[in-house]
């Protein structure tokens, strides 16, 4: 009887959240602004998935620019809750002086997901943060002339983000997608004290990916979007994600990377539009960007073989061929060449001469380019190498190299 009474079972017992690791990635980042990066994330949540945590930090070889982000979720209910912080700083060398810079951006936010049906979602965060700015000085201290560390200007911002996001797709390999996916929102940074300051920005981005044959893929992707309100910010057009070697332009009439005035809003604000192939960040820049890719992937060896591979290389290979369109504005959009997207200041070097000659270009407002890629995985990391013939003005460039990291759109 006294065994019986022991082996008998016991409980329910009330659910107790015990958390343990779900991943912990590290990777590398190529910023364009801040240069090659480590980036380093973790999440954490309970068995049944009711509560995560989800955070990492991001830093720059320099150990002074970075961000560290942390977001804790609330998933039970049928509405999910979630508070986050974020912290971006930016150390910027002006590209015309030895001016050393400082941005920073501060956020906490608050959200509300509601599920509308399996595949879609709306959310609304409201969020209140600051940005900072000090001037420190010139990199020569010893230098003639050389300016002291001025402290800067602080702007505080209150306001939302109001998101819906669409997604049927299903990934079935490395960089091999098959479905349709979407995300649209609309944010507002309201300035209090200094309506000035306030802006605005709506983006709709939708991609497609049709299968062809076994784990061949067209893939197609349109995003467009648009800064608005009293104080815009800016869409730099060019390059792709995470380009090794990349280069910025930073010619041009109110280019937002080159500013006369020691302090530039763009520099944390700024979206860099990609992917657009055989040009450079910030080749076109405006409040207002669309951007077009379609893209064959083929993983050639996983086509052709009727069996398990047992080379990662060979097994996530993949052989491109893509098309890249887009183009960046501010005000009425280009739709022909009638519009004038581009200005340049002659002579470039105004120092002694008083007079100063705006040239507007009226040339074609599309930017595109053509070619081919290879994908796979290298050294443990998925490795992207695309040659990009583009075309400005309806002229055909010398090809570029443009070797990535990561998975493609």
């Amino acid at each position: 009887m006294k065994a019986n009474a022991a082996a008998k079972v016991q409980g329910p017992f009330p659910y107790q959240p015990k958390f343990s690791y779900e991943n912990l990635v590290t990777n590398f980042v190529i910023d364009p602004l801040r240069g090659f990066s480590v980036k380093m994330e973790t999440q954490m949540n309970d068995m049944l998935e009711n509560y995560r945590f989800y955070g990492g930090i991001q830093s720059a070889f320099d150990i002074r620019s970075g961000d560290v982000f942390a977001e804790f979720q609330y998933l039970p209910r049928r509405v999910d809750f979630s508070f986050r912080f974020d912290r971006k700083v930016v150390f910027w060398n002006r590209p015309e002086s030895y001016q050393q810079e400082k941005y920073s951006f501060q956020k906490i936010e608050f959200g509300l997901s509601l599920p509308l049906t399996v595949r879609l979602r709306a959310s609304a965060k409201p969020f209140i943060g600051y940005t900072s700015f000090a001037d420190r000085g010139s990199s020569i201290p010893s230098g003639p002339g050389a300016p002291e560390f001025r402290p800067g200007k602080q702007q505080a911002y209150a306001g939302s983000r109001f998101e819906l996001v669409y997604d049927n797709s299903v990934t079935t390999g490395l960089n091999i997608i098959e479905g349709t996916r979407g995300k649209m929102f609309f944010v507002n940074y309201q300035a209090p004290g200094n309506s000035k300051a306030s802006f605005s920005q709506f983006s709709i981005d939708v991609r497609h990916y049709q299968k062809l044959y076994r784990e061949i893929v067209f893939a197609i992707r349109g995003q467009a979007g648009s800064f608005f309100g009293h104080a815009p910010k800016k869409y730099l057009l060019g390059g792709m994600d995470n380009w090794i070697g990349n280069r910025i332009n930073y010619e041009g009439l109110n280019n937002p990377m080159f500013t006369s005035s020691n302090y530039n809003t763009n520099l944390i604000f700024a979206e860099f539009a990609t992917s657009l192939r055989g040009f450079d960040y910030a080749t076109l820049y405006g409040n207002s960007m669309a951007v077009a890719n379609a893209e064959l992937r083929v993983p050639l060896i996983r086509a052709l073989s009727g069996g398990p591979i047992a080379s990662n290389f060979f097994r996530n290979m993949q052989l491109t061929a893509f098309y890249d369109i887009g183009s960046s504005w501010s005000g009425a959009p280009p739709i022909s060449s009638q519009y004038s997207i581009r200005s340049r200041v002659v002579p470039t070097n105004t120092s002694g001469s008083p007079f100063v000659i705006q040239i507007n270009e009226y040339l074609n407002p599309w930017l595109y380019s053509y070619g081919v890629g290879f994908r796979s995985m290298m050294l443990g990391y998925y490795l992207k190498f695309d040659l990009a013939w583009p075309v400005v003005n309806y002229t055909v460039q010398n090809p570029r190299l443009h070797v990535t990291l990561g998975f493609d759109f």
